[in-house]
């Protein structure tokens, strides 16, 4: 059984990405350990909205080869996505950079890395597929994390979001609520919509919601008690929410 380490530094964004990182794993054989000591693979979560989160991240990489030597690294998240391969020209003992855009091709990029690949990338925004992660482990029994919007539009001069996470993509007001529906099933009671700029959301679908009328529609499926949404207005990011009941 191969075992694999995740520590995740950022917002709740990059919290339930690693719950998607963490659930294709799994689905793949792996099993998650508590230390890194254990593991064979060992993944950084990144964030890069803090001043100097790069030097941050390349402190910790250089903590984890000192006292790890020999596993697999993989970078993930807003510093893998804006700092691309040139992580591994100061991180030569990383094998793997992954942008959250790219989580998607996972299994795609895991065999190459299980093959012997030495260097792995997954750095493209261009994608729709940004919301088709088929395995999640969640952790709470009673909330659950869902994204409905990736991105910003707004490329204000002292934000890195467009860069790291691309332009607003949003997701459809049909897969949304399929998937409440499907969490609803399972014993969720809370939800927390998602997204860099929830209230730029846009249905891309012919139904035509925005976002206050998928706040309704969501918190109207049955069993669902109470909704929330991330709130990261770009002076701050630090991932305050809202409370509808």
């Amino acid at each position: 059984m191969k075992k694999f380490y995740i520590e995740t530094f950022g917002c709740q964004m990059n919290a339930h990405d690693s719950e998607k990182v963490i659930g294709t794993l799994v689905s793949r054989g792996y099993s998650q350990v508590e230390a890194p000591a254990e593991a064979d693979l060992l993944l950084y979560n990144t964030c890069s909205i803090r001043d100097k989160a790069e030097q941050k991240v390349f402190h910790r990489l250089d903590q984890f080869k000192r006292e790890h030597a020999g596993k697999t690294f993989a970078v993930l998240g807003c510093v893998a996505q804006q700092e691309g391969e040139k992580i591994f020209d100061r991180a030569p003992h990383v094998s793997m950079v992954v942008g959250s855009a790219s989580y998607n091709r996972l299994p795609e990029l895991l065999v190459k890395i299980e093959s012997g690949e030495k260097r792995v990338t997954g750095l493209s925004l261009d994608t729709e597929d940004t919301f088709d992660t088929p395995f999640t482990r969640r952790d709470n029994p009673h909330r659950a994390y869902l994204t409905i919007i990736e991105g910003c539009d707004k490329s204000c001069a002292y934000c890195v979001v467009p860069f790291t996470r691309g332009p607003e993509r949003s997701r459809t007001s049909e897969s949304v609520l399929r998937e409440t529906r499907e969490l609803a099933a399972k014993g969720y009671t809370d939800i927390q919509l998602l997204g860099q700029n929830v209230n730029s959301y846009r249905d891309p679908s012919p139904a035509g919601f925005d976002f206050a009328r998928l706040l309704r529609a969501v918190g109207q499926v049955e069993g669902i008690r109470r909704v929330l949404h991330h709130v990261t207005p770009a002076r701050f990011r630090k991932g305050h929410h809202r409370r509808h009941r």
